[in-house]
C-alpha cells in the first residue's frame, strides 16, 4: 500500500514536463506569426513598412537605376538644369534635353573594307578590337544616330579613347566626323598618320574650342553647338578609321568607351545641381546612405542601452546608481554643440558620425530596459532561477533580456530617424563627409550655391520630403510595434 502511494509522485512530475516542453518549442513561431498578424492589420503600420521597402529598394537598386556617379560625374547638364519631365509643360517644352550617350555597344558599322571587328579587355574594361584582315588600303566606318527635337544647344562633347598598333610598317589614320540634320558633314578630329604604337590616349572634341570653330570655318565667338545642331532631325556621329597593312603587316586600333554628350537645360529625373551633377544618382546613394547611418547608429544605442539598463536595473545599489548618474550627465549634454565640437576635431568622416551619434543617442534606451528589468527581477520566475542557484549573468541573459526584446525592438525602429535627421542636420551644417552623397550634403549644396535664391525646388524638396516621409515610416512601424508589444505584455 505505501509502495503504491509513494510510486505516484514519482510519474506524476515525469509525464508532467513532456507537454509543456512540446508548448515551448512551438510558442516562438506562433508568437512570430500572431505578431505579424496583429501588425498586418494596422493600416498606419502597413503604410510605414511600405515607405520603408520603397526606400530600401531605391537605395539596394541605386547602381542599376542611375548610370551615374553622384560625385564624379560633373557637366551633365547646365548648372541648375530642369529635370527632363518638365518638357511637357509649355514654357519648357522645347528646351533643349540633355543627351547622354555612350557609344561602344552602339557603334552601327556602315562600312568594312578588309578590316574586322572584333571585343577585348583592357585594365578590367571592355574595348572594340579593330584590326586589318589582309595586305592593303583597309576602311571601317562606324556611326550612331540621335533624334534631336528641342532648340540648339550651347555645347556638345565627344570623347573617343583609342590605341593604335602597328606591325610591318602598318600605318592608320582616324577621323571623327559630325553629320547633321540638313545634310552636312564636318571633320571635327582628323589624326596624324599612325605609326608603330600609339599609347592609350583619349581625344576629346568640345564644341567651345575656338581653333576648331576656325578650322570648320566659323567665328571665335560663334556658337558651334547652336550652328551645327540647328533643327529639329537625325544626327549622326561618325568615327572612320583607315589602315594600310602593307605587305605582311598589320594593323590594330583598340577603341574604348567613346561617349557623346549635350548638356541640357533639362536633365534626367530630379535635373542637375550647380556643376551639372546629376541629382537623382545624388538622391539614391543618399537613400543607401542614410538608411546605412540610421540601422547601424540604432543597432549600436539599442545594444549598449540594453546592457546597461538590464545590469543597472537587476543588480542595482551602487551599480545602479553609477550608471544612472553616466546617464543623466549625457542627457543633460547639448546633442548638436558637442556633435560639432567632436566632429572638428576628429574629422569629417562617416564612421565619425556615425560613432558620435550613437554615443549620444543610447541613453533614453537604457532608462527604458531599467524600468522594465526594476520589475522583471521581482517576477515569480526569477525569484526561482534565483533560488535554484543560477548566477546573475545567467538570470540578466536567459530570463531577463528575452522579457524585454519587445520593447528593445521597438526602440530600435523608432531611434533609426533620430540618427538619420542627425546626420541630416550635421551635413547641412557643412560638417558631414564631403567624400559621401548624402541627403543632407544636397541641402548643403544648395544652400551654398544659390538654390534657395532661384528657387531650384527641385533640388530642394526631394531630399527634405524624403527626410520627412522616412522619418514618419519608421515612427508608423515603431508606434505600431510598441502598440502590439505592449499589449501582450500586458495580457501576459
Amino acid at each position: 500500500m505505501s509502495h503504491s502511494l509513494s510510486s505516484t509522485p514519482r510519474e506524476t512530475p515525469a509525464a508532467g514536463p513532456a507537454p509543456i516542453a512540446r508548448k515551448n518549442n512551438g510558442r516562438r513561431p506562433g508568437t512570430l506569426r500572431e505578431v505579424w498578424q496583429e501588425y498586418r492589420r494596422s493600416p498606419r503600420g502597413m503604410l510605414g513598412l511600405g515607405i520603408f521597402l520603397v526606400f530600401l529598394f531605391l537605395g539596394l537598386a541605386a547602381p542599376w537605376l542611375t548610370p551615374y556617379d553622384p560625385l564624379q560625374d560633373q557637366f551633365l547638364a547646365d548648372g541648375m538644369a530642369r529635370p527632363a519631365w518638365m518638357s511637357y509643360f509649355p514654357a519648357y517644352r522645347m528646351d533643349p534635353v540633355t543627351v547622354d550617350r555612350f557609344l561602344l555597344e552602339e557603334w552601327d558599322i556602315r562600312t568594312a573594307d578588309n578590316m574586322v571587328v572584333e571585343w577585348g579587355e583592357r585594365d578590367g574594361q571592355r574595348v572594340m578590337e579593330v584590326r586589318t584582315t589582309g595586305p592593303g588600303p583597309a576602311r571601317l566606318v562606324l556611326e550612331h544616330a540621335f533624334e534631336y527635337r528641342s532648340n540648339p544647344p550651347d555645347t556638345f562633347i565627344l570623347q573617343v579613347p583609342y590605341a593604335f598598333t602597328g606591325e610591318g610598317g602598318a600605318t592608320g589614320q582616324a577621323v571623327i566626323r559630325f553629320e547633321t540634320a540638313d545634310g552636312r558633314a564636318y571633320d571635327l578630329w582628323t589624326s596624324r598618320s599612325l605609326r608603330n604604337q600609339v599609347r592609350w590616349t583619349t581625344q576629346r572634341v568640345d564644341s567651345r574650342d575656338m581653333q576648331l570653330k576656325m578650322r570648320l570655318g566659323f567665328r571665335p565667338l560663334a556658337n558651334l553647338a547652336a550652328e551645327l545642331i540647328n533643327t529639329q532631325g537625325e544626327y549622326r556621329v561618325v568615327l572612320e578609321l583607315t589602315a594600310n597593312a602593307g605587305e605582311g603587316g598589320e594593323a590594330l586600333f583598340t577603341l574604348g568607351e567613346s561617349r557623346f554628350r549635350i548638356p541640357g537645360k533639362l536633365h534626367g529625373v530630379l535635373g542637375a545641381d550647380h556643376l551639372g551633377a546629376d541629382l537623382w544618382a545624388q538622391f539614391l546613394y543618399g537613400t543607401r546612405t542614410s538608411l546605412l547611418i540610421g540601422f547601424v547608429v540604432a543597432v549600436i544605442a539599442v545594444v549598449v542601452g540594453t546592457v546597461v539598463g538590464i545590469v543597472s536595473g537587476y543588480l542595482g545599489r551602487w551599480v545602479d546608481e553609477v550608471l544612472m548618474r553616466v546617464v543623466d550627465v549625457l542627457i543633460s549634454i547639448p546633442f548638436l554643440p558637442i556633435l560639432i565640437v567632436f566632429v572638428a576635431v576628429l574629422g569629417k568622416s562617416l564612421w565619425n558620425l556615425i560613432i558620435l551619434i550613437a554615443l549620444f543617442s543610447w541613453m533614453s534606451v537604457a532608462r527604458l530596459v531599467r524600468s522594465q528589468t526594476l520589475t522583471l527581477r521581482e517576477r515569480t520566475f526569477v525569484e526561482a532561477a534565483r533560488a535554484a542557484g543560477a548566477t546573475p549573468g545567467y538570470i540578466m541573459r536567459a530570463h531577463i533580456l528575452p522579457n524585454v526584446l519587445g520593447l528593445v525592438f521597438a526602440s530600435l525602429v523608432l531611434l533609426v530617424p533620430g540618427a538619420i535627421v542627425s546626420e541630416a542636420t550635421l551635413s547641412f551644417l557643412g560638417f558631414g563627409d564631403p567624400r559621401v552623397p548624402t541627403w543632407g550634403r544636397m541641402l548643403q549644396n544648395a544652400k551654398s550655391f544659390g538654390a534657395f535664391g532661384e528657387l531650384a525646388w527641385w533640388w530642394i524638396l526631394p531630399p527634405g520630403l524624403a527626410l520627412t516621409i522616412l522619418a514618419m515610416a519608421f515612427v508608423f512601424i515603431g508606434n505600431t510595434l510598441d502598440d502590439i508589444l505592449n499589449r501582450r505584455n500586458q495580457e501576459r
